[in-house]
């Protein structure tokens, strides 16, 4: 596995010299190595291109640090991503205008009904981040960092019977709009090559041609108890809903909307920072899951590469299920749907999770065989392709074989391979990939510019992770879907060693 990685990388970089990649990447920024520094914390771009910020420190410090280096990257990407969602949380599934005043109302009141649950550590995190961008005389404030971190939450919680809409009487909330996103899947021992815990998850969500500008990889050494991670991020995100850690744990969210959802409950960029700081072990990540208060469905993917172990937590706001590798094959995956149900793949447990989402997928649950009849393509032609592709690789999967999976363009509803130019939410790399004008014209959030507003849903990015080693092989290139700018590679502990060498400034 590691000759397959070194020759890969080895192939990019004689491509990269030349201005191009085989996989349309355009060539790593002129300027590279370490770019600013605050207190402990550096940000550094990659002779690859990764820009990497490295934030070591209590919660407020990592945040303070955050904000002193990245300022111009926060202001940019939330002004456009804050914009894009209100233009599309205020417009209904049936509205014919996209209503920027309505997205504004909702977001402000979905950061007001999450706050009370955001662990006070993560709190400190974004107060840190707003004082250092007021003190390099941003006007953003703590309540917008708030609203941008709880931004993904309130965008899909805003399309259900959820609290953001509870205010509401019943036949006047918005209806329902179950598409989502998202797949993770694993291999370990006798399915890999050679025994190694194996994991790939795609990043499928929305983001503006400014927000693609600035795509990070954190890198996360706190002092205020915890362990170190990695994680993908926009700039002011302090998480994304995918990682791992110091201790061979990584984890990965699938959206999957359910007949019951709230705002009252921990956030996804916030519960993937629990799980990544908090847990040693899946008994740990579950533990961690039932605890905290959950806002919605979500579908959480955790593996542990020193043991090999994996399993999958289907969450709502009042129901968990777990499940584990079946038939005896050490594969798992998910996308955006449920399959906790008895008698399905040797589940035997007490909940039955597709119950939870009758209405938001509009299931027939009167026998398996309706129920699989009857979920959204969109879900369950990447779960079955992604299974297949498992299986067919079975005892030979490497880093490789990983990546060609959450590349994969196979369409199972066409049966046929699609163009990365195609619009196609069927496939593994989630390829919706054109550009869609929100506004023609429009003054962004906080800003005097006014101009065109457009976005794309695709995956925003994708990782392929071999937890024990701290091993990551990611596309986050600025087109989409990512996998198609091809994959550069970071390590966990090489970069900690960065953090431990001192790097940062004293100030």
């Amino acid at each position: 596995m590691k000759s397959n990685r070194k020759t890969f990388l080895s192939l990019s970089a004689v491509l990269l010299a030349g201005g191009f990649s085989a996989f349309g990447a355009t060539a790593p920024p002129e300027k590279t190595g370490i770019i600013r520094t605050h207190g402990a914390g550096f940000y550094e771009i990659k002779p690859n291109g990764l820009k990497v910020l490295h934030l070591k420190g209590t919660g407020y410090e990592r945040g303070y640090q955050y904000g002193a280096m990245l300022k111009d990257e926060i202001e940019e990407s939330l002004k456009s991503g804050m914009t894009m969602f209100a233009l599309y949380i205020g417009k209904g599934k049936h509205d014919h205008n996209y209503n920027y005043e309505k997205g504004m109302e909702r977001i402000k009141l979905g950061a007001e009904e999450m706050e009370p649950f955001i662990p006070t550590e993560f709190i400190n995190e974004m107060k840190g981040m707003a004082k250092a961008l007021e003190d390099a005389g941003s006007d953003l404030t703590y309540e917008d960092i708030l609203m941008w971190n709880t931004i993904n939450d309130t965008k899909m919680l805003a399309k259900g019977p959820c609290l953001v809409e509870d205010r509401n009487p019943p036949g006047k909330r918005i209806p329902y709009f179950p598409r989502g996103g998202c797949l993770s899947a694993s291999a370990s021992r006798d399915a890999t090559a050679d025994g190694s815990m194996i994991v790939g998850k795609n990043f499928d969500w929305y983001a503006t041609p400014e927000m693609r500008k600035h795509p990070l990889v954190l890198v996360v050494e706190p002092t205020d108890g915890g362990h170190s991670y990695l994680s993908p991020a926009y700039p002011g995100w302090i998480c994304c809903i995918e990682g791992l850690n110091d201790q061979g744990i990584s984890t990965g969210l699938q959206i999957s909307r359910s007949d019951y959802e709230t705002m009252k409950g921990v956030g996804w960029h916030f519960m993937t920072a629990l799980l990544l700081k908090y847990s040693d072990s899946i008994d740990d990540a579950i533990n961690i899951l039932t605890v905290y208060p959950r806002p919605c469905g979500n579908i959480f993917q955790i593996c542990n590469g020193k043991t090999g172990d994996a399993a999958v937590v289907e969450t709502t706001a009042n129901a968990l299920a777990v499940r584990y590798p079946q038939d005896g094959k050490n594969i798992l995956w998910t996308a955006n749907h449920f399959n906790c149900i008895k008698g399905w793949q040797g589940y035997d447990g007490p909940v039955n999770m597709p119950s939870q989402q009758v209405k938001a997928y509009k299931l027939d649950l009167s026998s398996i065989e309706t129920w699989q009849k009857t979920i959204p393509i969109w879900t369950i032609g990447r779960y079955d392709r992604t299974r297949q592709l498992l299986n067919e690789n079975y005892g030979k999967i490497t880093v490789d074989t990983m990546r060609d999976l959450v590349s994969d363009r196979f369409c199972m509803k066409a049966k046929k391979h699609a163009d990365w130019d195609k619009l196609d939410t069927a496939c593994i790399a989630d390829m919706w990939a054109h550009d869609t004008v929100l506004s023609k014209n429009i003054q962004y959030y906080k800003s005097t510019k006014t101009a065109p507003l457009t976005y794309s849903g695709a995956a925003i990015w994708s990782l392929v992770m071999v937890p024990k080693t701290g091993d990551v092989d990611i596309a986050m290139a600025g087109e989409v879907p990512a996998q198609r700018g091809g994959f550069k590679h970071i390590n966990l502990f090489d970069e900690l060693k960065e953090i431990q060498k001192g790097k940062g400034t004293s100030k």
